[in-house]
């Protein structure tokens, strides 16, 4: 009969829950990856379409810039995947527990900035008013900090 050291016996009950928690930021970030794979799509159709070309030229480049934050933001929700089969050999560990929580929050950051950014290109191309597109997408990037960010760290507290 083998014995269980208090610190294997502690590791193994730890386990289950460790598991749950990485699954639980695994499915999140499946939630939140198929809408920005199809965004960037969308982002992407756009340079082909004719009207592109009729666009103002600082409305290429938000969009440009858009489609970079988009980017970075689906980089970012894939690469804890690659993580865990490269870094952890698909172990489930505490750090990367850590890691792949990290890269959810951080990807939102560029992703909310994407959508702003081409909601800006929309509304200007739709609104008579220079103001009213930038006025409507400062609320747009409150709203987002706000309910991904600001909303939970009040909750936390």
């Amino acid at each position: 009969m083998s014995k269980i050291s208090p610190k294997s016996s502690k590791a193994q009950s730890e386990q289950p829950e460790l598991n749950e928690e990485i699954r639980h930021v695994l499915t999140e970030i499946r939630m939140v990856l198929p809408g920005a794979q199809a965004l960037l799509g969308f982002q992407l159709i756009t340079f082909v379409l004719s009207d592109f070309d009729k666009l103002a030229y600082s409305l290429k480049v938000i969009h440009s810039l858009s489609l970079i934050m988009m980017c970075l933001s689906v980089i970012g929700l894939m690469t804890p995947a690659a993580y865990h089969r490269i870094v952890e050999r698909g172990e489930n560990t505490e750090h990367f527990h850590r890691f792949a929580g990290a890269m959810l929050l951080a990807a939102l950051v560029p992703l909310a900035l994407g959508i702003c950014g081409d909601f800006y290109v929309v509304m200007s191309k739709v609104s008579k008013s220079e103001l009213l597109p930038i006025m409507l997408t400062i609320l747009l990037l409150i709203f987002f900090g706000g309910l991904w960010f600001g909303l939970p760290l009040l909750r936390r507290r």
